[in-house]
């Protein structure tokens, strides 16, 4: 049967929504088409030759990959340079690539979260702010009959969340007025006689990242030919995202004991460690993949670790000098994490849809 790639997207950036991702990221749907069937979705960390070609043999509609396999300007695609190749052979063979990265490593359940649930932390918050979700209070006028309908369309879409409580609204009744002119078809009215009708005022809150489709799924129910809404920005914030995150152990611990449950816990033989820590650990700060430098500030004052996968020798030096002892678990052990929790939700929405993980992927390091 199979699902329309949009269908796919619109749940993934439900999950992830592209308007967290950094600025100089790429992501969304870099390859295909968005009315294309789907029947089969491979799941990896990087497009690489080798992920092409088990797409390509395991008869793939979609990729879902977390680093874009465009993110670099591109003069050419052509057979024969790397990246070109890639592509080329993707097009060829009508396989489209969705990429979720940096959306994907500060949202709730994302990445980070991911990786500080791995290694068993409690109490998890953000490291450092990123952003704060734009709430907006949608406004809507709806016959009687119609509120329930209209106002379970907008909280399957979205609306409605307030903290931990869902399906959030307000109605208020009235009485609405409008006349009919020539060329109109309306539900309720005569063309050309005043109406006076009974409806609802109905109230809720939406986040920014879910304003279009919970509009677009009001109106696809809400029974008027022209529909009466106001859309307000509030001044509120709704949840914060951040660059990395904080938690604690259920007891403190040694450095060489935490060391021994990361390399546990990501199924890893070898780890680097940058710095020292006397005291037993308690308090961890993770960041998934590439450290960024400027959140150092944030785990000196916070942690008394830092667990991350890619961290560039100046700044090790830097972490050092500042005594924040690190370690670095490796760029794609602590995000290939992320590809079984993309196959169950995926799995799970989608059962007509058949989901894969990679089985190619491998860290393109190797120590001996």
């Amino acid at each position: 049967m199979g699902r329309k790639t949009s269908e796919i997207i619109d749940y993934l950036e439900e999950i992830a929504p592209t308007d967290l991702a950094m600025d100089f990221d790429n992501v969304g749907l870099l390859i295909g088409n968005r009315n294309a069937s789907i029947k089969r979705v491979l799941i990896c960390l990087e497009v690489t030759s080798e992920v092409v070609e088990e797409a390509i043999n395991e008869k793939i509609d979609l990729i879902v990959s977390h680093h874009p396999v465009i993110f670099k300007a591109l003069r050419r695609i052509n057979e024969h340079e790397p990246k070109g190749r890639i592509i080329y052979k993707l097009i060829k063979n009508d396989i489209g690539v969705y990429s979720a990265h940096t959306n994907l490593d500060v949202t709730h359940g994302g990445l980070n979260n991911q990786l500080a649930s791995i290694i068993g932390l409690r109490d998890i918050e953000n490291l450092v702010t990123y952003k704060r979700e734009k709430l907006y209070k949608v406004v809507v006028f709806v016959p009687i009959n119609a509120v329930d309908a209209v106002r379970s369309a907008m909280s399957r879409a979205g609306a409605g969340y307030i903290g931990n409580y869902g399906d959030c609204s307000f109605m208020v009744e009235g009485i609405g007025t409008f006349t009919p002119y020539e060329g109109t078809n309306p539900y309720i009215g005569t063309e050309g006689r005043l109406e006076k009708v009974e409806e609802y005022r109905l109230e809720t809150i939406v986040p920014e990242g879910m304003l279009k489709r919970v509009l677009e799924s009001m109106k696809s129910v809400h029974p008027y030919e022209e529909v009466a809404y106001d859309v307000y920005r509030l001044d509120m914030a709704g949840r914060e995202y951040g660059m990395g995150n904080i938690g604690e152990l259920d007891r403190p611990e040694t450095l060489e004991a935490f060391i021994n449950r990361v390399k546990q816990k990501l199924s890893v033989g070898s780890i680097r460690v940058s710095g020292k820590i006397s005291k037993e650990i308690k308090n961890v700060a993770v960041f998934c993949g590439s450290f960024d430098r400027g959140i150092l500030g944030a785990v000196k004052s916070k942690a008394d670790v830092l667990l991350t996968g890619d961290v560039k020798y100046h700044d090790a030096v830097d972490m050092r000098e500042m005594g924040i002892c690190a370690i670095d678990a490796g760029h794609f052990n602590t995000e290939r994490i992320i590809t079984p929790v993309l196959k169950k939700l995926l799995s799970d929405k989608f059962p007509d849809v058949e989901t894969i993980v990679s089985d190619v992927e491998r860290d393109p390091f190797k120590f001996y």
